[in-house]
C-alpha cells in the first residue's frame, strides 16, 4: 500500500505502542480514585502533562484532554461562548476552516450570535479583513493554523498582534496540521485556546487536547463528574495520554529533518503535476505547507479518482475525514478558485517523511493515465 492520506490519519510510532502497552499493564487504575495506585497514575497524567507543556514551551497554561480534535475544538469555541448566550456577543472565524470549528459557528449563529465568516480568498486570512472585522463585543476569534484541505499557513503572528491590540476577544487556534510539522514563528504561549490531536503525529487515536490560559474559565459542553475541574469530565486513560505525550516529544525531536525532506518530495511533486495539462494544482501565492496538497482533474470527480486510484494501491483522500462520507463542494478549493467544479473534482495528496520519490513517480504516472 502506498499511503498519501496522513493528513487523515497517522500510523503509530512503534515506541508509542510500547508505551501505551506498559502503562496500560501496570497503571490502568482510575487515575481519579483515592487509593495509592490511582494517585500513581494520577502522577503519570501530571508528568505527561509537564513533559507537553515543555515541548511546547507553554508556562501558566492549563490543558483538557479530549477524545479529539473535533471535541477540542467544539470546548475551546463552545466554552468561550455559552455563557454570552442572548448578549448579541459577536465571534469571528474563516470560510475555510475544519468543519469541527465552521459548524460549530454556524450553530452559534442560529443562536443569536454575529458571526463574522473571513473569506480568506487568497487561501489566508487577510488582516486587514481581520483588523476591520473586530468591534468591542468580539469575543472569539478562531482561526486554524495550517488549512487541512489545500495546506496554506496563515500569518498567526500578525494574527494575533491584530486581536490582541484591536480587542478583548480571544483567540483560539486550530493548530491540528501544523504542530510537529512546521516550525511556527509565534509563541504557543500567545496564543488564548489551542486545540491538536495526537493520532495526526504518529500518537494513538482517541486523544485531543485543549491547551488554554490558567485564568480563562471555560463553560462545560459534558455534564458529569468532577474529573478536569468539571469542564472535561469523565474517566481518563493514563496509558493514552503517557503514550501520545512521547509522540508528541517524537515528532518534535525530528521536525527540521522530516519538513526538510518532504519539502523536496512536495517540490518534486508540484513540478510534474504543472506538466499536466488536465490537472489544476489549488494554490495561490500564499505560503503552503508541503505536507499536503490539492489538486482538480478538468473531468473527473476527486471520488472517482480517488477510487481509480485505490485500484492501482495509491491511498489519497478526497478532503476533510470528517466530511467524506457526505461530500459537498470544499470550501477552501472554492475559496481560492470561485470553481465548484475544481471544489468538486479535487483529491488531496499527503506526503509524510515515510513516501519514497519512487512512490511519488508512480503517483505521477497513474495521474497522468486519468489525466490524459
Amino acid at each position: 500500500m502506498i499511503y498519501f492520506d496522513s493528513t487523515a490519519t497517522t500510523k503509530p510510532q512503534t515506541e508509542v505502542l510500547e508505551s501505551y502497552k506498559v502503562v496500560n499493564e501496570k497503571y490502568w487504575y482510575n487515575p481519579s480514585g483515592m487509593y495509592k495506585t490511582s494517585v500513581f497514575s494520577k502522577n503519570l497524567i501530571d508528568k505527561a502533562s509537564s513533559n507537553i507543556f515543555e515541548e511546547l514551551q507553554v508556562t501558566n497554561k492549563k490543558i483538557y484532554y479530549t477524545s479529539g480534535a473535533t471535541e477540542a475544538n467544539n470546548l475551546a469555541i463552545l466554552g468561550i461562548c455559552m455563557s454570552y448566550v442572548k448578549q448579541d456577543k459577536h465571534i469571528i472565524t474563516t470560510y475555510i476552516e475544519h468543519p469541527s470549528v465552521y459548524n460549530v459557528f454556524k450553530k452559534l449563529e442560529k443562536l443569536g450570535f454575529n458571526v463574522t465568516y473571513l473569506k480568506c480568498d487568497n487561501g489566508i486570512v487577510n488582516l486587514d479583513e481581520l483588523k476591520n472585522a473586530l468591534t468591542k463585543d468580539t469575543i472569539l476569534v478562531s482561526i486554524m493554523w495550517v488549512n487541512n484541505i489545500i495546506g496554506s499557513i496563515n500569518p498567526i503572528k500578525e494574527i494575533i498582534e491584530i486581536v490582541k491590540d484591536n480587542s478583548h476577544a480571544k483567540l483560539h487556534i486550530d493548530a491540528v496540521q501544523g504542530l510537529t510539522k512546521l516550525k511556527p514563528n509565534f509563541s504557543f504561549n500567545e496564543v488564548d485556546l489551542l486545540t491538536f490531536t495526537f493520532h495526526k503525529i504518529e500518537g494513538l487515536k482517541g486523544l485531543g487536547a485543549l491547551i488554554c490560559d490558567k485564568k480563562i474559565n471555560l463553560t462545560p459542553i459534558i455534564y458529569g463528574g468532577h474529573q478536569q475541574e468539571e469542564i472535561r469530565p469523565g474517566t481518563l486513560d493514563p496509558s493514552l495520554i503517557v503514550a501520545n505525550a512521547k509522540a508528541l516529544r517524537i515528532a518534535n525531536s525530528h521536525l527540521d529533518i522530516h519538513l526538510e525532506y518532504v519539502r523536496k518530495l512536495y517540490n518534486y511533486l508540484e513540478n510534474e503535476l504543472k506538466k499536466i495539462p488536465n490537472i489544476d494544482i489549488n494554490k495561490t501565492d500564499a505560503e503552503y505547507s508541503p505536507y499536503l496538497m490539492s489538486i482538480s482533474f478538468k473531468n473527473i470527480k476527486g471520488e472517482t479518482v480517488m477510487h481509480a486510484l485505490e485500484q492501482s494501491n495509491i491511498y489519497v483522500g478526497v478532503g476533510s475525514a470528517c466530511n467524506e462520507k457526505n461530500k459537498t463542494i470544499e470550501r477552501a478549493v472554492y475559496a481560492i478558485t470561485k470553481d465548484e467544479t475544481r471544489a468538486i473534482n479535487m483529491i488531496r495528496i499527503s506526503i509524510s517523511y515515510h513516501n519514497t520519490k519512487e512512490e511519488i513517480d508512480y503517483l505521477i504516472e497513474k495521474i497522468k493515465e486519468l489525466g490524459n
